[in-house]
């Protein structure tokens, strides 16, 4: 029987629904679900609060208008109609009827009415008149159901002779066929509708009493039929048999073969959503406040005031009114008042709502409102009467309250709590509203900011207003004053005037306005804030006592805890808009946005401001006093204030600029006063400085024409006026100048109206006859000059006879004996001396003035020799008897004043100065008997001045003075002190030596306790740098003491060098006690630093409790040489001189001892590692200290981490497992996370302990598993050697799975699944296998070797193919390795195929670097040549590979047979060739 559409008539619609195992449909329910009706209409309770009328909602509701209702277009209706399921089962029994199925007598009740509201149906569904439906005939000439009598059939044979066994509906067809003697079969289902494998033909054979009677089947030749439920359907055997398989290609297609899973599944998850949307609907009608009918009302109710008031506005603003800062605020003020007396009339209303809606709800749930119950007792619930309340209510409500039962406590408390939800939900509808006016009113503001900046004129139009602005002064400057011009005022009329008013003010060194921007800003975020607090003044309900029956209520006489909270919080709301914070940033930046354009207009005042800064800082009285001012001073002044005061008129008091209007009235009112104060100065002072300037040319003019008019009669006079007329000819064309300024500054006066009094116009009318005479005079005296001068010339050479005469005069006087007579009285010779001296300079100021009237009138100079020779010899005389006198007085002073207050130097130096002024006079006098005296005096005093230094020496010290007092044979006391003249008298200045020796031993041995001082008071304060160690409070070392050992080596040299001296005697002792000190200090210094190196270095050691678990007994020792070095550092803390520290008695000793000790330490130490690195020997790469690192954290595996790319060279970091919920530790050397582990199942997942080891992490980030049960346990080198292993046997298993993955998975897809060392060891194998495969085929070797080459080529193409697109770092490095491998791999197949090699043997292929796969011991063997070598499986990376050359390929061959015989490889040649790289990848590759 085939599977029929759901519209085959009623029996396809059982049968569909019994093979679905769908439930009967109840068409009621079905129908109720389909409608929707008004909700039920609750019994009347008279209890309940009632309404007189319909509520102002209700009427809202009402009166709006409802849309016409649609009709769908006439095709649509009928497509609707005939896609019902009514009408389709409808015409597919007429189909039945007319291919001769006649309708069974006896119906089931259901299918009857289906059939009759199907005839219903069709009749009220009208067909379209244009296309008639009409039945189809049937395609076969018999009808293909038709009913069969049951008596017409033959029963089948017993059980035992039916062939049970048959199941497959074509067999048993063939059966039935062939089997003349079987009339029919019973067949029923084999398997259960439940089955996955049941289906229409999956039938077997029964007896007729095991047949259900709900489903079988009969079977006979003539065909099949099917009985359920009382219902017959027949089909001829071969229909049946052709559409069973029709059904078996069905049900091949994927979506038939899953068509019973797939419907499970839909029913399934129909029954899922049903039974959700069944939950939700519930709970929405348990918890949806708009479905209760008690609660509704006040809701809509409450939408609808909220959404009235939402329409009010907080901000209020006049369309084309301005408004200053102050009348703004204030506007708003009054605005908000009365906004906030609507809220409270509003909160007012709804809280009646709220709580009438309460009580009726309360009520109908059977319980009495708390506050109704009060009211009526009287209690303090009591709020007057309730509109709500009806008549005789109270008398209800005031009877005494039963106590409650628990079940109806708990119900009164759930159906408060739910009214207390109610209330919180009218709570959040206000703070809402609340919110919104807010938000609204704030965009409100903003709208009428931003439609005024719209206005805003740009900078190119701000400077044409003020250019017209000016212009129009130029032409009217009454127009300007008074208005805008026509063309303003229409622009005026269509832009809207500003919002506000701004003053613009002048200051000397600033514009500013007033208010200005930030004033505003902060009377916007006042208003803002206020409108803020208004709608914040609304409060909750929820905390309202008025709702405490509710809230908190009483049940059996007792007050419940209010539980509740304050209900949502506006102001937190606020906190957290961004839309409203959005807003006020939009506002501020529009303030900013409209002061911005205003200061743009300002600028163009910045002229305005310049000048008036210039004005206010001109200071008059320096303008008075200023006698260099100028003409065109006076001119630029007077036209520059002039303009000044024309452009300060021309101002526009009032400018609108966009949002703001600018009022410039005080800027005008104070600029306008500026130039003019500055004009009153300058026509103040412009006439008194022409008058000044006039009445100095006057003077000046007479004055020289007075000299010039004058004779002159002596050599001065002549001079003077020669003189005087070079002069007045220079002065006299700056005269003229000045005479030209005058008559500027005086038409300037009278083109500006400059008030001057009219005497100086008459004096200035006298300037010009006074130059005109001056003119004259100059050119007189200079018609005259030549005369003039030939008198000055005879007048000077009688004055220089004069002269010559007192020359000689004084001259003779100058010769006279006794100046150069030793015996003369000295005060007489120098008084005259002295005067003749004062005649010889006043008679050489004469000659040099004389000379200069010469050079002057150019004429002849004279020469006199004579005055100047007698003048030289005068001075020597002078100098002479002056010398004589200071020598005797200072020779007088040095001889009676005490020896100790003679100054050596200062003697020395007057010594040779006086031996200079002997040289002179001996050279410029003739011989006399004076000078010599004068050298003998002077010399004298210098043969004594050795002595004399001698004896000052300060070294000298009281042994000295005896040794002195010894060789002069004299002893010097207090009575008698030491003087020159004592000794003269003993004769001293002729034991020079011996006192030149007794001072020189006194200066050396001065300058070796100077040394030696200097040592000593460089140790006092020499301290050791003592700093804590480790930030410990009580454990010291020494700091730098490289300053130390720098003043150790000096100190010991220059005690060496004081005690190699030969006058070292008198401090030998303290020099021998030095010694000895510097040598301990030196000694014990050494020991001690030593003893901190060893120490540091060996206490970061045994403080980890590891080492000192395996080391005990150096553990001990060191303990030992902890603690006395830890006694040592802090005395040396607390007394830190370096000196006395390093010198206590013992300290060497111990020092020495502590060493031996560490020596020993260190040796143990050594060993130890040594042990160490046996077990693991690529401890070896490190050194001690990292070493010691590790070992000191034995029990922290991640220790290991920095070191491991010493021990591998590959592996970066160990990916550690760790516990649940954690993630493993796969943070590579960068910072990144590594990439995903290579490796398979063992690589991780599960969870892992903290010391299980999961994989290898290489430098490039590419991570390998390790395998399952490697953990880090026990001592690091055991583990690590395990690590090791699992390294090794890691890669060999995974290059064995990688090569049978190469068998199945595309190359290019293969690259990327696997680790780059498996990728390169794989390829090369493959590689050696194909190309070993061709040089042994039975076919064409050459061919087969050609395409090997074509297929490398292939293969190279793909992997560029792959490193063209877009890569992980690391699939890009494993992919470069690959192509420099493969790249190498084709050159050599080319050669080959070049070469034509065909064989295994041949030498050209045995001579390459081969991988093969050896079955026999499973593992990976590399070949050249006669080498033969086991792959050694170290870890990689992703590290690059070199470009292999012929040359590295002759490297290669070289270094494996060394290696096969067990012999070294050194490959030679220049610097930089290669050769360390081709070893190391050689390294690499095997």
């Amino acid at each position: 029987m085939s599977e029929r559409p759901p519209h085959n008539g009623p029996m396809g619609l059982n049968q569909a629904r019994g093979d679905l195992n769908l439930p009967q449909i109840d068409h009621a329910r079905l129908t109720d679900r389909l409608y929707s009706y008004a909700p039920q209409h609750a019994k009347i309770n008279r209890h309940a609060l009632r309404f007189n009328g319909p509520t102002p909602s209700q009427n809202v509701t009402r009166a709006k208008p409802t849309g016409p209702k649609l009709e769908p277009l006439p095709r649509l209706a009928v497509h609707q109609a005939h896609n019902q399921p009514e009408f389709i089962q409808q015409k597919a029994l007429e189909r039945l009827i007319v291919n001769g199925y006649v309708p069974p007598i006896k119906k089931s009740k259901k299918s009857a009415e289906i059939s009759d509201e199907s005839k219903v149906h069709e009749e009220t569904v009208p067909e379209p008149e244009e296309k008639p439906r009409v039945p189809t005939p049937p395609k076969e000439k018999k009808p293909a159901h038709a009913r069969v009598p049951l008596s017409m059939m033959k029963p089948a044979e017993p059980l035992d002779s039916l062939p049970t066994w048959l199941k497959d509906p074509l067999e048993i067809i063939h059966y039935i066929r062939t089997n003349r003697k079987v009339g029919f079969l019973y067949l029923t289902p084999a398997v259960p509708k439940s089955s996955i494998e049941y289906n229409p033909y999956n039938l077997k054979i029964v007896t007729h009493d095991r047949i259900d009677q709900a489903d079988y089947y009969t079977l006979s030749r003539q065909g099949v039929t099917r009985m359920r439920d009382g219902e017959a359907e027949y089909t001829t055997l071969d229909r049946w048999e052709e559409e069973h398989l029709h059904y078996v290609k069905i049900v091949k297609i994927s979506t038939f073969h899953l068509f019973r899973k797939w419907k499970a599944f839909s029913v399934w998850r129909k029954n899922v959503r049903n039974k959700k949307i069944s939950t939700c609907r519930k709970d929405l009608e348990e918890n949806l406040f708009i479905i209760n009918p008690y609660l509704r009302p006040a809701l809509l109710n409450i939408r609808e005031l909220c959404h009235r008031l939402s329409d009010m506005g907080l901000c209020k603003v006049e369309k084309g009114h301005t408004y200053t800062l102050d009348g703004f605020r204030e506007r708003q003020h009054d605005q908000l008042r009365e906004v906030m007396e609507h809220l409270r009339d509003f909160r007012n209303i709804v809280k009646d709502v709220v709580r009438g809606a309460c009580r009726t709800a309360l009520l109908e749930a059977g319980f009495t409102p708390d506050d109704l119950y009060m009211m009526a007792v009287g209690d303090e619930y009591g709020v007057g009467g309730s509109s709500y309340m009806m008549e005789g209510d109270t008398e209800v409500y005031a009877e005494t309250q039963d106590k409650m039962t628990y079940t109806e406590q708990a119900n009164k408390r759930s159906h408060c709590r739910r009214l207390t939800s109610f209330i919180r939900l009218a709570d959040y509808l206000i703070v809402n509203t609340m919110h919104v006016l807010a938000v609204n009113s704030v965009s409100t503001l903003l709208n009428y900011l931003t439609e005024q900046l719209q206005h805003t004129p740009n900078l190119g139009e701000l400077q044409g207003l003020i250019d017209n602005d000016d212009d129009e002064n130029k032409e009217d400057d009454r127009t300007t004053i008074a208005g805008l011009s026509s063309t303003e005022e229409s622009e005026k009329e269509k832009v809207p005037p500003p919002l506000f008013i701004s003053e613009l003010l002048i200051e000397p060194l600033q514009l500013l306005f007033r208010p200005d921007c930030d004033h505003f800003q902060e009377g916007v975020a006042f208003i803002i804030q206020h409108f803020k607090d208004v709608v914040l003044s609304v409060d909750n309900l929820v905390p309202d006592s008025y709702f405490d029956a509710f809230t908190a209520p009483m049940i059996n006489q007792k007050r419940e805890e209010k539980t509740v909270g304050d209900g949502p919080s506006l102001a937190s709301m606020f906190d957290d808009d961004k839309d409203m914070q959005g807003l006020c940033q939009n506002i501020r930046e529009a303030l900013n946005a409209a002061f911005d354009s205003a200061r743009q207009y300002a600028s163009m005042f910045e002229p305005y401001r310049e000048f008036y800064r210039e004005n206010e800082s001109l200071n008059v009285q320096a303008l008075a006093d200023d006698e260099e001012a100028d003409v065109a001073f006076f001119a630029e002044s007077l036209e520059k204030y002039h303009k000044q005061h024309t452009q300060a008129l021309s101002i526009k008091e009032r400018r609108p600029i966009g949002l703001l209007l600018v009022d410039s009235t005080l800027l005008k009112q104070t600029l306008i006063p500026s130039p003019l104060r500055c004009l009153e100065a300058i026509n103040e002072v412009l006439p008194m400085i022409a008058r000044r300037r006039l009445d100095d040319i006057l003077v000046e003019a007479q004055e020289g024409q007075f000299k010039l008019d004058t004779l002159p009669s002596s050599t001065n006079e002549y001079v003077d006026s020669l003189t005087f007329l070079d002069q007045i000819q220079e002065r006299v064309d700056v005269l003229e100048e000045s005479l030209g300024t005058i008559k500027e500054m005086y038409s300037l006066i009278d083109k500006y109206q400059v008030p001057t009094p009219p005497e100086d116009f008459a004096v200035y009318q006298t300037l010009q006859p006074s130059m005109t005479a001056l003119r004259n005079s100059i050119d007189r005296a200079v018609s005259e000059r030549d005369a003039n001068i030939e008198k000055f010339c005879g007048c000077l050479d009688r004055d220089i006879s004069e002269l010559s005469k007192d020359v000689k005069q004084v001259k003779q006087e100058s010769q006279d004996p006794m100046i150069l007579d030793p015996n003369a009285d000295r005060d007489t010779v120098m008084a005259k001396l002295s005067n003749l001296q004062d005649k010889m300079d006043q008679m050489q100021k004469t000659a040099f003035q004389y000379k200069s009237y010469q050079k002057n009138f150019k004429v002849e100079v004279t020469r006199f020799d004579d005055l100047e020779e007698a003048h030289s010899e005068l001075k020597l005389k002078q100098l002479l008897w002056t010398s004589m006198k200071e020598w005797d007085e200072m020779d007088t002073e040095w001889t009676e004043s005490e020896f100790s207050q003679l100054d050596p130097e200062d003697l020395a130096a007057h010594t040779t100065k006086y031996s200079k002024y002997v040289s002179q006079l001996e050279k410029g006098l003739p011989p006399n008997g004076v000078v010599p005296q004068l050298k003998a005096r002077v010399e004298g005093m210098k043969a004594k001045l050795p002595v004399v230094t001698d004896l000052r020496n300060p070294a000298l010290k009281q042994r000295h003075w005896e040794l002195i007092e010894t060789a002069l044979n004299h002893k010097f006391t207090p009575e008698e002190p030491l003087t020159l003249g004592l000794l003269n008298e003993l004769d001293a200045f002729s034991l020079t030596e011996e006192i030149q020796e007794v001072s020189a031993q006194a200066s050396s041995e001065a300058s070796l306790e100077g040394i030696l001082k200097k040592v000593d008071d460089a140790w006092k304060v020499t301290e050791f740098v003592v700093l804590p160690h480790r930030d410990s409070k009580d454990v010291f070392i020494l700091g730098g003491t490289d300053d130390i050992q720098v003043l150790l080596d000096d100190s010991l040299v220059n005690v060496a060098t004081i005690a190699s001296s030969r006058h070292v005697g008198p401090i030998k002792p303290r020099v021998d006690d030095w010694q000895k000190q510097l040598v301990l200090f030196s000694e014990t210094i050494e020991e001690w630093l030593n003893c901190q190196r060893n120490w540091l270095y060996l206490e970061s050691i045994f403080s980890a409790p590891d080492i000192q678990r395996q080391l005990p007994a150096e553990a001990r020792m060191f303990m030992q040489v902890d603690k006395s070095w830890k006694e040592i550092m802090r005395k040396v803390n607390r007394l830190p001189n370096s000196m006395r520290a390093a010198t206590q008695p013992g300290l060497l000793e111990t020092f020495k001892n502590n060493n031996a000790l560490l020596d020993q330490i260190q040796k143990c130490l050594e060993q130890y590692l040594e042990s160490k690195r046996m077990v693991f020997p690529r401890f070896y790469f490190l050194s001690n200290d990292e070493l010691l690192e590790i070992l000191a954290q034995t029990r922290n595996p991640h220790a290991v981490q920095p070191h491991l790319r010493k021990c591998f060279d590959a592996i970066a970091l160990l990916e550690f497992g760790g516990p649940p919920g954690t993630l493993p530790d796969s943070t590579t050397p960068s910072g990144d996370r590594a990439a995903s582990p290579v490796g398979g199942k063992d690589a991780g997942g599960g969870k892992t302990a903290i010391n299980d080891i999961l994989a290898m992490i290489s430098p490039e980030n590419e991570k390998v598993g390790l395998g399952k049960g490697l953990k880090a346990r026990g001592n690091v080198e055991d583990w690590l050697c395990k690590v090791e292993d699992a390294m090794v046997s890691s890669l060999r298993r995974l290059t064995k799975a990688s090569i049978a993955d190469y068998l199945q998975t595309p190359r290019e897809q293969w690259v990327m699944n696997h680790a780059s060392q498996v990728v390169l060891t794989v390829s090369q194998i493959m590689w050696a296998r194909d190309i070993t495969e061709c040089l042994e085929s039975d076919g064409d070797r050459h061919t087969e070797l050609r395409e090997a080459e074509q297929r490398c080529f292939v293969n190279l193409n793909q992997l560029a193919g792959l490193v063209r697109g877009v890569l992980p770092e690391l699939v890009r490095s494993i992919l470069c390795a690959l192509i420099t491998v493969d790249v190498h791999a084709r050159d050599i197949v080319t050669d080959m195929v070049k070469l034509e090699v065909d064989n295994v043997s041949n030498f050209e292929w045995d001579r390459q670097l081969r991988y093969y796969w050896d079955i026999d011991i499973d593992n990976c063997v590399v070949k050249m040549s006669i080498s033969n070598y086991v792959y050694g499986y170290e870890y990689l990376g992703a590290s690059p590979r070199l470009v292999i050359t012929p040359l590295t390929d002759r490297c290669y061959l070289c270094l494996m047979g060394a290696l096969q015989l067990d012999l070294g490889g050194a490959p030679a040649g220049p610097a930089g060739t290669g050769k360390t790289e081709t070893t190391k990848d050689l390294a690499k590759a095997l």
